[in-house]
């Protein structure tokens, strides 16, 4: 590979990242699969290259067939020239639907087989991707996004529980307060486990009022409130986004924002509970 794609590779993506992190939790979730590779155009960049891969080639152009998709939004079904495996491209979706790039997804074949399982699993890992990704950007976010948090916590699994039970929801992350240490996110749908709470997350802490935007793609409707625990005690701030259309009712989302982080309330004990193994909630 010539050294300049090697060197793009370097600065885009790969072993590190978010979308390698998703890349590798879809493989294991579908062991079936061959190759799993994500093509998307990083910010700033004006070439969408591959990012994330079971097969290397970080950095690495997209071809037409790749291309042709992110323009259509048609999936491209094909066995290859060999006849041994059956290829799949489609779309990669963000958390609002907007197509953010391209998903290439490759099972072994042999002549005469029915694909439709093949294919009903490409587009589970799809719907996969498109639950735990925020943006172009997302996908190149370190991960883990710092060590001294692990994802593998209450918090998480909290957030988990939760994606499931509202389908509704597009982002949610729990930005939680813990003495001495400072404000920080241990559960998302996005990753970013571990990252510092930025000024307009700590003005909803400090304050207790919250943030409401329509997002910059106007897609999505984000409120973000006081994260509070059983004993209504404000530990944090909630961050959460619904998707949205010009005139839907603001008063409405931002009730249901409410409902959801009071169900959450009342499987928090204390801050400090968030940090530890799933067991000690009742999740």
């Amino acid at each position: 590979m010539p050294a300049g794609v090697l060197a793009l590779g370097a600065a885009l993506g790969g072993p590190g990242t978010y979308g390698q992190h998703l890349v590798d939790r879809a493989l294991a979730l579908n062991p079936g699969v061959l190759v799993l590779a994500l093509h998307v155009t990083p910010p700033k960049a004006s070439e969408n290259v591959i990012v994330a891969s079971n097969i290397g080639r970080i950095g690495k152009p997209a071809d037409q067939d790749d291309l042709a998709v992110i323009k259509t939004g048609k999936s491209k079904l094909e066995v290859n020239a060999a006849g041994d495996r059956f290829e799949v491209e489609e779309t990669l979706n963000d958390v609002s639907g907007l197509t953010i790039g391209a998903i290439g997804v490759v099972f072994p074949y042999t002549k005469g087989q029915d694909t439709h399982r093949e294919q009903q699993v490409a587009a589970d890992i799809q719907a996969f991707f498109q639950r735990h990704v925020m943006s172009e950007a997302n996908l190149l976010d370190p991960y883990p996004y710092s060590r001294e948090f692990s994802p593998d916590n209450a918090a998480q699994a909290l957030v988990d529980k939760t994606m499931a039970r509202h389908p509704e929801l597009l982002l949610l992350g729990m930005h939680v307060s813990l003495t001495g240490r400072g404000n920080y996110i241990l559960g998302s749908n996005f990753g970013r486990i571990g990252k510092k709470a930025d000024d307009d997350d700590m003005r909803v802490v400090n304050t207790g009022e919250p943030n409401l935007a329509v997002s910059e793609n106007g897609k999505r409707y984000h409120v973000e409130l006081v994260l509070k625990d059983r004993e209504g005690r404000n530990i944090g701030a909630l961050a959460i986004a619904f998707l949205y259309t010009a005139g839907d009712d603001k008063a409405a989302l931002n009730s249901s924002a409410e409902a959801i982080r009071d169900e959450l309330a009342r499987e928090i004990p204390e801050a400090a509970a968030l940090t530890a193994r799933p067991a000690p909630l009742t999740l």
